[in-house]
Formats: structure tokens, C-alpha cells, sequence
């Protein structure tokens, strides 16, 4: 079987070497300029991590668009590898300038994308410049079953939920939440997250639907994970990015199915439960429908071809030790770009692991 693995190599050379010369005949001199000359849309960029969202995938890409383009990122001030070292501050806090790790003590950063509890007068105090807010949100029901099948092995209260006998399970969330609004995954924990008062209840529609028009005046984008790669074309246009800038692979896939089907009881009980966070599912939903119908078929057209370079780039990162590059050609939405085999570990890194990169980054 050895011939037909080295036959595979050749072939694979030769159509890298192929679509290399057509690279470079159609981009000239260009090809020099790596990486893209980014002129920035904004002088900052904070990303509301929420949990179960597919948030850690977001992460990992301004994680690598900081290291590509030599950004300042904000790291919380803890040791590497102590309980929730990628959150800042305690449970529930938000964001002060102590959380945050600065060994050259100059508080001007460029991207922040770890969780803490959003405040918009506490971020203003570090955030000081033109920022660009956004976040992500998910359909509550999948939100919840996410977190339920993560954590399930891990947290008290959901093993202890998921020990009953009933099959509805679900209907027994009241009774098993934490005390405290933030140690619980299953409680409206994407309002929380962003900032919703754990004094006021998320079940009281008045409250939330008020808390939703001051999101909107602080955020510029909430992204929304049943339409994720649409979701991230706007913010690269947004951004001003290119497709190499926005590439990803998904994070925090795989694991155990604790409770792998809902019946509708079930469904209905996470619904009644977490009302908050479906209303600030549908308002936000709603308006993303709007952005992507506004751009008619170009925003259709860009992701389709955006899902193509995608899966150009995770096959060419799924061959062994390959010395070449990845050659994606112009379109009509991007200068095209070269893709290095060794750029393929960054971009399967987890959030953590990509945590103590920086870390060490921060501290030369």
C-alpha cells in the first residue's frame, strides 16, 4: 500500500505546483505581500464570548488574526492552568483593569475575546478607543442540550439532574439550578453572559426585552450559530478581513452524547425555562434574516464560495508532513492567499492551548 501512498503525494504535488503557477500568473508581483496589508475598520476589537455558542471557535480566529498581524491581546490576569484561567476576574465579575495581564503596563489592547460577564461602562474604561462589539448567540434548546452533554460529566447540579429516573428530565431544572445565576449553564446563561442583571428574572419579558434594546445600542454584530458562516462574512466585511483571516475549524466537537434526543416535552420545558434567552434569540435572529436577505444573492454567492476555500484548506491540512503551500486564487471577494502547512496546528489549536501561546508572546 505504499506506492498508493506515494502516488497520492505525487499527485498532490502536482497539482499544488499546477495551481501555484496559476496563482502567481493571475496575482503578478502581489503574491509578495503576505500578509494582507489589514487596514483596520476599527482600533479594537472585544468579542463577547457566551457559553455553548461556538464561541471557542471565534476565539481561535482572533487568536490567529492577533499572532498574523502582531495585535495586542488582552489576557486575564491568572496563573496558566488555575480554575477558569481563561476567564477574567471571579464568576460573575466583569471586566477591570486587575483582570487584565499587562507585564508592560500600557493598557492598550487591541482584542479581547475571553469570557467575562459584558458591562459596557466597565469595558469603556479599558476599551477607550473605536471598538468593535460583537458576539454570538444559539437557539436556546440546542444551547442547553449543548451545555447539558458538556458539562454533564463535570458539574454537580447536572450530573445531579441527569441521575433521575425520569426521561423528561428537563422539567426538573427549576429545582436543581444553582443559587448563583452564573454557575448554572442551563438558567438563560446567553443574557446572562451579556450582561443581564442576576437580580432581575429572565422569565419577566418587560426586563428582557429592555436589556435587548441596550445591547443593541452597544454592540455592532451579534452573530448567530445557526448561521455561522454567513454570520462571519458580514463581520469580515465588517472588518474590512479576507477569507484567510476568518478561516476556522470547529472547536469542542465530539463529545459524549449524555442525553442525545429531545422529546417535545423536553423542548418545551428548556423553552419555558430559558424564555429570556429565546426572546433574545428571535429579536437578533430576526435582524441577522434582514442583513442577509438586504445583501441578496452576492452574501449567498460569497459564503458558498467561502465554504469551498474552507474545505480546500482542511483536506490540505489533513495530509501528512507536506512541504508546499495551498495556493486559493482571487475572487471576487478576496485577493486570494497562500496557505503554509505549518499554519494547520494554528488553527486546530483550542482556546486553551492558543491561551498559553499568547502568554508567552505577551511576556518577551
Amino acid at each position: 500500500m505504499q506506492w498508493k501512498s506515494r502516488a497520492r503525494r505525487i499527485l498532490y504535488l502536482f497539482v499544488s505546483i499546477a495551481t501555484l503557477i496559476s496563482y502567481l500568473w493571475m496575482k503578478g508581483n502581489d503574491f509578495l505581500n503576505v500578509p494582507h496589508n489589514y487596514k483596520r475598520a476599527y482600533d479594537a476589537i472585544v468579542f463577547l464570548k457566551t457559553h455553548k455558542t461556538g464561541g471557542s471557535t471565534i476565539t481561535n480566529v482572533l487568536q490567529r488574526f492577533a499572532e498574523y498581524h502582531s495585535l495586542k491581546v488582552a489576557l486575564p490576569n491568572k496563573t496558566f492552568g488555575q480554575l477558569r484561567y481563561n476567564y477574567f476576574g471571579d464568576v460573575g465579575e466583569s471586566l477591570s483593569r486587575d483582570h487584565i495581564y499587562d507585564p508592560h503596563g500600557n493598557m492598550t489592547f487591541d482584542i479581547l475575546c475571553n469570557h467575562v460577564i459584558f458591562s459596557a461602562a466597565a469595558f469603556r474604561k479599558v476599551f477607550k478607543r473605536k471598538t468593535f462589539y460583537f458576539t454570538i448567540i444559539r437557539d436556546p434548546v440546542t444551547n442547553v442540550l449543548s451545555a447539558v452533554n458538556y458539562f454533564g460529566l463535570t458539574d454537580g447540579y447536572i450530573q445531579s439532574l441527569l441521575m433521575k429516573t425520569n426521561t423528561s428530565v428537563f422539567k426538573y431544572l427549576p429545582r436543581y439550578e444553582p443559587k448563583n445565576v452564573y454557575l448554572s449553564f442551563t438558567n438563560n446563561r446567553q443574557l446572562f453572559d451579556l450582561g443581564f442583571p442576576p437580580w432581575k428574572s429572565p422569565r419577566n419579558l418587560i426586563n428582557v426585552r429592555q436589556f435587548i434594546r441596550e445591547l443593541e445600542n452597544n454592540l455592532q454584530f451579534v452573530m448567530i450559530m445557526e448561521y455561522f458562516d454567513e454570520s462571519l462574512i458580514i463581520v469580515k466585511r465588517l472588518l474590512n478581513w479576507t477569507f484567510k483571516d476568518i478561516l476556522y475549524f470547529p472547536q469542542n466537537k465530539g463529545r459524549e452524547n449524555l442525553v442525545a434526543n429531545l422529546t417535545d416535552g423536553d423542548k418545551g420545558d428548556i423553552i419555558n425555562w430559558n424564555r429570556g434567552d429565546g426572546v433574545l434569540y428571535s429579536h437578533f435572529l430576526q435582524r441577522l434574516l434582514k442583513e442577509i436577505n438586504k445583501n441578496g444573492p452576492g452574501l449567498k454567492d460569497e459564503v458558498s464560495v467561502f465554504r469551498q476555500i474552507l474545505r480546500k484548506v482542511w483536506d490540505f491540512c489533513d495530509l501528512d508532513e507536506q512541504d508546499v503551500s495551498l495556493a486559493i486564487d482571487r475572487t471576487p471577494w478576496d485577493p486570494g492567499f497562500m496557505y503554509r502547512y505549518d499554519e494547520c496546528g494554528l488553527l486546530r489549536l483550542n482556546e486553551l492551548q492558543y491561551l498559553e501561546r499568547l502568554y508567552k508572546y505577551a511576556n518577551r
